[in-house]
């Protein structure tokens, strides 16, 4: 089972760390909590260090331009348990509609591997999102007197039409 590590905003993790990369290949409309519903990217990938490994599902909120972070209720797994815990992550990725294909990042020289990686929207620090525009302008006394004296002519029209 996978839950949300909502400390992770993004994965500050070297390349080389990297051992395996699945991406979606197309974006799926989902809502998480604290968002609105949008198009979303996901990502599964394992993290390896020592004989540790960190599977890591990462979903890219597009309009947000942040990263929510799922990892194994139990964190690490060792190496043996690797393939099984990955697994499960391909399946939740799915489950959530995505269709997830090998990006061959294994296979890449180191150079092009920091490349692919920190281009990567999921490793990206978010975004600060700007605060909203007012929506009214300022409006004065003699703007409410003016929409004031409208609304009686037009008051006055409506009835005087009856």
């Amino acid at each position: 089972m996978f839950i949300q590590h909502k400390q992770l905003e993004y994965l500050n993790v070297p390349a080389e760390k990297v051992t395996h990369l699945h991406s979606a290949s197309s974006g799926v409309q989902l809502a998480f909590a604290e968002y609105p519903p949008q198009l979303c990217q996901a990502y599964l990938l394992q993290i390896s260090g020592g004989n540790k490994v960190l599977i890591v599902v990462a979903f890219y909120l597009t309009d947000n331009q942040c990263s929510i972070c799922f990892v194994p209720e139990f964190g690490e797994v060792s190496s043996a348990d690797a393939e099984e815990t990955y697994e499960e992550g391909y399946s939740f990725v799915e489950s959530m509609g995505f269709d997830l294909t090998e990006t061959d990042f294994h296979l890449l020289s180191a150079k092009k591997k920091k490349s692919y990686w920190t281009a990567l929207p999921i490793c990206q620090p978010p975004k600060k999102q700007e605060p909203d525009a007012p929506v009214f302008a300022e409006i004065t006394v003699q703007d409410i007197e003016k929409l004031r004296l409208c609304s009686l002519k037009s008051l006055g029209r409506f009835f005087a039409s009856m």
